[in-house]
């Protein structure tokens, strides 16, 4: 068994055998286990476990990370009519994608954007923000990369996230998840049906926490 300690919206947990158990229903789950402190959480659409810190503890099982995407790929139509609209503005542009009705939507909020900047001028209970499960917005044609003003504005959020840069050239994709105050890479093709012509950026970073 693996045990936990727990608070109201988070658990912290030492494991004792390598089959975790069912999710606590918290937020997030801290695990110490033989090979580092790793984080767990959940939502309908995701299951993820990052490894936070390595370690070599003795005498605890080694716990293998994760990351399970529990709906279909993005399709590439909508990742084509991403690119498509990006490329055709000079300034950046915020999407949300939403899953209902067994298929992906694509929406694009009410935003005040510049070429460096963008944010969303939807209301704070908009249903396309709360059903939201990836957030992308792009960069024009400057390079693809998740910026400190990202890290600030995502923060708090347990959702995906991507950035597409080089617009329209070179168009490439940079994807995280992000999982409250944490974040962590993904392969882009983890999430999306990609493109050929679009290249995935994997921005090699340990796992990053914003305090």
């Amino acid at each position: 068994m693996t045990i936990f300690i727990q608070e109201p919206f988070v658990n912290y947990g030492i494991a004792n055998e390598s089959a975790l158990p069912p999710y606590s229903g918290k937020m997030i789950e801290y695990l110490l286990a033989g090979n580092g402190l790793l984080l767990r959480s959940h939502r309908p659409e995701l299951e993820i476990c990052i490894k936070l810190y390595k370690y070599n503890i003795g005498n605890l099982p080694h716990i293998e990370p994760y990351f399970r995407m529990l709906l279909p790929k993005v399709p590439k139509s909508i990742v084509e009519e991403m690119l498509e609209k990006a490329s055709n503005i000079d300034r950046e542009i915020l999407f949300y994608l939403g899953y209902h009705s067994d298929c992906w939507h694509l929406h694009v909020p009410p935003q005040q954007a510049t070429v460096l900047r963008v944010t969303s001028g939807s209301p704070p209970f908009d249903s396309s923000y709360e059903n939201a499960i990836i957030e992308v917005h792009s960069h024009s044609h400057y390079d693809a990369f998740f910026s400190q003003t990202d890290d600030v504005e995502e923060t708090g959020k347990f959702r995906i996230f991507a950035v597409l840069g080089n617009l329209p050239e070179r168009p490439t994709i940079c994807t995280r998840v992000g999982i409250y105050n944490h974040f962590n890479p993904l392969v882009a093709a983890q999430i999306f049906e990609m493109p050929e012509r679009l290249i995935d950026k994997v921005e090699v970073y340990h796992t990053t926490y914003t305090s």
